[in-house]
């Protein structure tokens, strides 16, 4: 497998501009210019969703207000992001940035480490992957895209029941499919149990058929198909592959999380819309119904 450091690279912004294209910045900047509700934001960040949105100008500006409003109207997930607060997290689930793959694509991991299903909280678990999906953005701001495994082994009736939470459910997949910036391109289930269909069914209503479409279902007998996406080798020793074990990226994930604490109290203290400045009043947050107006619409290719 490639080495880590050839990923690693510390990029200063007008590297990550020229990526991306100077004057698509410029354009971004001038009509940021005109939103006085929206925050300050860096070089960076605009590079990043420039990024995901492949330079569509117009798909970037509307995913800059809903991943800024989202923040903002949504405290449960995004607010009070400290170690404190998400360790315990990090003792029932296992969340991991796998090593970059031979196409330079990137794929996260995640999965139970606590079959217990009454320690299971399905907002701290979502607070917990969010957290994790922005350190994997800030340390890889051009990925090309992005893939995910969710291994289901140890999923149980309890688990299910609890991520059958309809307001929950709602604005995690409103964020994922209006304001998250990573270019996502497939999600594999794997080791999944039959559970996994009746999940699907009910989650189904609440996604774009784009984001259905990338959800594949595996059982344990079934990993061909992931391994042609995201070769064995990749994988955790655990499970026959030669990266580290989970416990081991158990830890380096929460090491770095915790060199992170500057940025999440940054975020939540800057990155917020102030809904009294805003012009158009035609996207105003609807917490029942998500993003109202274009941003719901919003669909990457």
């Amino acid at each position: 497998m490639p080495s880590e450091s050839k990923q690693e690279v510390d990029m200063n912004n007008e590297q990550l501009i020229t990526k991306v294209g100077s004057n698509n910045v410029d354009i971004i900047r001038e009509w940021l210019s005109k939103q006085p509700h929206l925050p300050k934001i860096s070089d960076k960040q605009l590079v990043i969703f420039l990024n995901c949105c492949r330079c569509n100008l117009e798909t970037t500006k509307k995913m800059i207000d809903a991943y800024y409003t989202m923040r903002t109207h949504n405290p449960d997930m995004f607010d009070n992001r400290k170690i404190s607060e998400l360790e315990k997290t990090f003792n029932i689930f296992y969340f991991h940035k796998m090593p970059l793959l031979p196409d330079g694509s990137r794929a996260g991991f995640s999965r139970l480490r606590d079959f217990n299903s009454n320690l299971f909280n399905t907002l701290d678990t979502i607070r917990l992957v969010f957290t994790m999906y922005d350190i994997c953005i800030d340390e890889d701001p051009l990925a090309p895209e992005w893939k995910f495994v969710m291994d289901m082994t140890g999923f149980s009736m309890g688990h299910l029941t609890k991520l059958t939470n309809l307001t929950l459910m709602k604005k995690c997949l409103t964020y994922v499919q209006t304001a998250l910036p990573m270019r996502l391109t497939a999600v594999y289930m794997i080791n999944a149990p039959p559970l996994a269909n009746q999940l699907m069914m009910f989650l189904k209503p609440l996604m774009h058929k784009d984001l259905y479409s990338m959800i594949s279902i595996h059982p344990a007998n079934d990993m061909d198909t992931v391994y042609k996406s995201i070769p064995k080798e990749y994988f955790a020793s655990d499970m026959g592959g030669k990266a580290p074990s989970f416990e081991a990226q158990k830890d380096e994930s929460l090491k770095r999380f915790k060199t992170y604490g500057s940025f999440f109290e940054e975020d939540e203290k800057f990155n917020r819309v102030d809904e009294n400045k805003r012009i158009d009043k035609n996207n105003r947050f609807n917490s029942s119904h998500g993003l109202e107006g274009s941003f719901k619409k919003l669909e990457l290719d």
